[in-house]
């Protein structure tokens, strides 16, 4: 971890915020909305199920905002951080949907 991340981690702390205790994991997605005929960018509301070593499997409804191309699928697994005592609260890398 460099400075960046501690720093960030300590905020986190000091501000309440859920994500202090986060953990590294996964989100499975189990469901997404369909995307529109048209538009560059939409949204994507998904059902996602939250897993971390240490966490129980939590369910986590969500949305983002993507473009058509890069649209999720079930049954696919992105990176995530998962808090630790609230495991509904997460942090999706979005990123990897483009990869």
């Amino acid at each position: 971890m460099d400075g960046a991340d501690d720093i960030a981690r300590v905020l986190e702390r000091m501000t309440a915020d859920p994500m202090a205790d986060a953990v590294a994991g996964a989100v499975l997605v189990v469901s997404v909305s369909q995307p529109e005929a048209r538009g560059r960018y939409q949204e994507c509301r998904l059902e996602l199920l939250a897993e971390a070593p240490g966490v129980p499997p939590t369910p986590v409804s969500t949305s983002v905002v993507t473009r058509p191309r890069h649209w999720p699928r079930p049954g696919m697994r992105l990176p995530a951080r998962i808090s630790a005592s609230r495991p509904t609260a997460v942090d999706v890398d979005w990123e990897a949907l483009a990869t």
